[in-house]
C-alpha cells in the first residue's frame, strides 16, 4: 500500500526583477499549494517567504539597475524547493557589472530574515551580479 504522494510538479518562470511582477510568482506559488492541498497556514509562511526573499533580492541587487528571476519551483513527495537565480542584465544604462563590488556573506546577510521561514536554505552562487538560492519547505496538507 502506497501511503506517500504519488504526483509531482517541477515548473519554471521568468519574471523581472522588478517588484511590480512578484505578483505573478505569488499566483503560480499559490495555484501549486491549491493543486497540492498544502494547508493555509503553511500556504501563507511560503508564499510570505518567497515574497521576502524576492522583495530582498530587488533591494540588494536592483535599486538602480534591471535585471531577471528564474524561479524554479519543484514539488516531490511532500517537499516544495523553489530556487531563485537571478541575474542583472548587462545593458542597464552604462552600468559597469564588473565594478559592482562584492561582498563576502551579502546575500547570506540580507536573507538572515528568509532563513527562519524555510525548512532548508542554501546560497548555492553569490557574486553580486548573479546569485542563486533555493528554499525548501516541507508542505503541510490541509485535512
Amino acid at each position: 500500500m502506497l501511503t506517500g504522494r504519488k504526483d509531482e510538479l517541477s515548473l519554471h518562470m521568468r519574471i523581472p526583477a522588478d517588484k511590480c511582477y512578484l505578483g505573478n510568482a505569488l499566483l503560480t506559488l499559490e495555484g501549486i499549494c491549491e493543486h497540492f492541498s498544502v494547508c493555509d497556514s503553511s500556504k501563507e509562511n511560503i508564499k510570505s517567504a518567497l515574497q521576502k526573499a524576492l522583495d530582498e533580492s530587488i533591494n540588494l541587487s536592483y535599486q538602480e539597475s534591471t535585471g531577471l528571476f528564474d524561479l524554479k519551483f519543484s514539488v516531490y513527495k511532500d517537499k516544495l524547493q523553489i530556487t531563485v537565480e537571478d541575474f542583472m542584465l548587462n545593458d542597464d544604462q552604462g552600468l559597469d557589472t564588473e565594478q559592482i563590488p562584492v561582498e563576502e556573506n551579502t546575500l547570506r546577510q540580507t536573507m538572515k530574515d528568509v532563513m527562519v521561514m524555510v525548512d532548508e536554505f542554501k546560497i548555492l552562487k553569490d557574486n553580486g551580479r548573479h546569485s542563486c538560492y533555493s528554499m525548501q519547505f516541507n508542505l503541510r496538507l490541509a485535512e
